[in-house]
């Protein structure tokens, strides 16, 4: 008996230990970022790109996140059914939820959000547009991931219903969750009366409100102590900084004037590594490096010069060790290594420069009459610069002309995504959590299929793969869409990009999710 009693004090001395050495969080404190790019405004459902996606996470309500394990989990919903075909979804939300403003965050503000996203309803500030100019259109990116909802149904206060299409069904639950256009709810009475109020200060309903953005230079954000979720979040303000130079981050976290860097260019992950006080946050490549092109502009209308020059003309394994640092590895395929879905056809396109000499000969190239273009990039990390450089190299090893243009953030999102106004650019991708999460880049049924590959048969295998609940069908679907898009040689990826972040060893309970989520509810500051 007495072994017994000795036994259980000393498990209990270990359990106490533990305990007593683990670090609670602290509530309170402001946690300051650099941010690369500055959005021309923060319209939740139609502000496009990373740093508009990161205030659409911290600020906004969603009905369903992902965990750390990428698994869908409640968020604004505690629980949901799913019915045998997929065709409904029932909503089940956490009670006395509300926006920022005050005003509910009920089961009929999700629909009004809902029919506001797919056109079945007009704000009172886009019908008065609509008289000033009847030519007047809106589109949001939400839009494309959700068209399949085709009513939404109050059943109570807290109860919401989704009816969906055929096509579609299989989408909804994986877009709401961890897409790159992750639905973010807004207030109605605010988003309804003054967009233009709204584009400014935008009212959502998460863990933190916007309290101030001046454009370019930052956004004050404060804690909602209204949250849904009792006891978060920790930190009592977020100071978001616009750095748009890579060095001026580095330099302003070594400095202590920012706590993290939302997005460390490859350039500088070496250095920051050895950086003292300082934590870097990576894991599986869930995005791709590419050469997104336009495919309805000269010269690749021709898939001759498609295939000469974004297959076998490109040294994608010097890409990856050079300008890429060694830190990820050759990739020609649309999803990223690190996606559920990839699969490696990289053999597909091998370095082979004869072979794209012969096609552009074939093509009615010559040295004098030699392929040009441009190519346009922005201003946010220096791999861009680096990788399109070495480009350039390889493309002249070919006889062929490629100018490089460097444009701002704001200005290269106008240029390729709205106006589609270049023949090449360069992406760090958005993540893809699965084929169909990026879909929209060359999907015709979207407003924001940049790629511009019009190609029935590759719709036709969208809308297939939108239609299936079945993981392992939809598995299928997705690696003949990625082999279709290597062999007509319509998205030129290069490499498998690592994502980075870097926060200072103060910062506690930050989460890494790549690009799929930007979730602070359990940072805290432990200084």
């Amino acid at each position: 008996m007495r072994k017994f009693f000795t036994a259980i004090t000393a498990i209990l001395v270990i359990v106490m230990g533990v305990s007593q050495g683990a670090q609670a969080a602290k509530r309170g404190g402001t946690l300051r970022i650099g941010i690369e790019g500055n959005p021309p405004h923060l319209d939740f459902i139609r502000a496009l790109g990373t740093p508009a996606k990161f205030y659409r996470d911290v600020s906004g309500a969603a009905l369903v996140k992902l965990d750390k394990n990428y698994n869908i989990v409640g968020d604004l919903a505690h629980k949901w059914e799913i019915s045998n075909d997929a065709r409904t979804i029932t909503f089940h939300l956490r009670p006395g939820a509300t926006f920022h403003d005050g005003t509910p965050l009920d089961a009929a503000a999700i629909k009004w959000n809902m029919d506001v996203i797919n056109n079945r309803i007009r704000t009172s500030w886009f019908k008065k547009a609509k008289k000033k100019n009847p030519k007047a259109r809106f589109f949001s990116l939400l839009n494309t991931y959700m068209s399949q909802v085709e009513k939404v149904e109050v059943v109570d206060k807290h109860t919401v219903k989704f009816h969906q299409k055929k096509i579609g069904k299989g989408v909804t639950m994986s877009a709401m969750a961890g897409y790159f256009p992750r639905i973010s709810f807004v207030s109605p009475k605010a988003y309804d009366k003054d967009n233009k109020k709204f584009r400014r200060s935008p009212v959502g309903g998460g863990p933190f409100k916007i309290v101030d953005y001046k454009p370019k230079r930052h956004v004050m954000m404060e804690r909602n102590k209204d949250y849904y979720i009792k006891g978060r979040p920790y930190l009592d303000r977020i100071e978001v900084y616009y750095m748009p130079n890579a060095l001026q981050r580095l330099n302003a976290l070594r400095s202590g004037e920012i706590d993290v860097i939302l997005n460390v260019p490859k350039a500088l992950v070496a250095t920051l590594k050895k950086t003292k006080g300082t934590r870097l946050y990576s894991g599986k490549a869930a995005t791709t490096f590419a050469a997104p092109i336009n495919n309805k502009r000269k010269p690749w209308t021709d898939i001759r010069i498609r295939k000469a020059l974004t297959c076998y003309g490109l040294d994608r394994a010097k890409i990856a060790k050079t300008a890429l640092r060694g830190l990820t590895v050759p990739w020609a395929t649309f999803s990223a290594p690190g996606s559920p879905d990839a699969i490696d056809l990289t053999a597909m396109c091998p370095y082979d420069p004869q072979r794209a000499k012969k096609l552009l000969t074939e093509a009615g190239h010559s040295s004098s009459n030699p392929v040009k273009f441009v190519m346009t990039i922005n201003n946010t990390d220096p791999t861009f610069n680096d990788v399109s450089v070495l480009m350039k190299e390889m493309y002249a090893r070919l006889g062929v002309k490629m100018d490089i243009r460097v444009v701002d953030r704001a200005t290269w999102v106008n240029l390729v995504i709205r106006k589609r106004k270049t023949d090449m650019t360069l992406q760090d991708s958005i993540p893809t959590y699965g084929i169909n999460s990026n879909s929209h880049m060359f999907y015709t049924g979207t407003p924001f299929d940049y790629m511009m590959t019009k190609d029935s048969k590759l719709d036709a295998m969208v809308e297939e793969w939108r239609s299936e609940i079945d993981p392992q069908i939809q598995m299928k679907i997705s690696h003949r869409m990625q082999r279709y898009l290597v062999e007509k040689a319509y998205y030129p990826a290069l490499a498998g990009s690592p994502y980075f972040q870097a926060a200072k060893d103060h910062v506690k309970g930050w989460k890494f999710m790549n690009k799929y989520l930007f979730d602070l509810t359990d940072t805290w500051l432990d200084k």
